[in-house]
């Protein structure tokens, strides 16, 4: 599945699982991320301090963007690594999709529903090919 091909392929082997599950019971997924480079992440995590500095809740419902889900520095994100994807579903599905992925061998964080990552991924980087950029 091309929207998964930045994954690591051990990893997209395990998401394209959940996504051909998801379709199996009908439930419409859009992956929005897998690989992120560090200035990607760099970019998303600055947007999530200014959140926080502004003061505002760190929620899935919020209307300014970078208040929405949490965002970790370049370098400590799943993503950075190949091992991690963000997925959308529709308010009526978000628990069983959450289930699905757990289901599958992934990590989803409380209050970060949209994001799934392999479970103590910090583990595996240091014989991963290094990611920087």
């Amino acid at each position: 599945m091309i929207q998964l091909a930045g994954l690591h392929p051990a990893v997209r082997e395990r998401a394209e699982l959940t996504l051909r599950y998801a379709a199996l019971y009908k439930i419409p997924v859009t992956v929005t991320s897998t690989y992120r480079g560090w200035a990607d992440q760099d970019r998303l995590r600055k947007r999530y301090e200014r959140c926080l500095a502004r003061g505002e809740e760190v929620q899935p419902g919020n209307a300014n963007p970078g208040c929405r889900y949490p965002a970790n520095e370049a370098g400590d994100s799943a993503h950075n690594w190949r091992l991690a994807f963000d997925s959308w579903v529709p308010a009526p599905y978000i628990e069983i999709w959450k289930a699905i992925r757990r289901w599958a061998g992934f990590t989803v964080p409380d209050g970060d529903t949209i994001h799934a990552e392999v479970p103590g991924w910090r583990a595996y980087t240091p014989y991963l090919p290094f990611q920087r950029g």
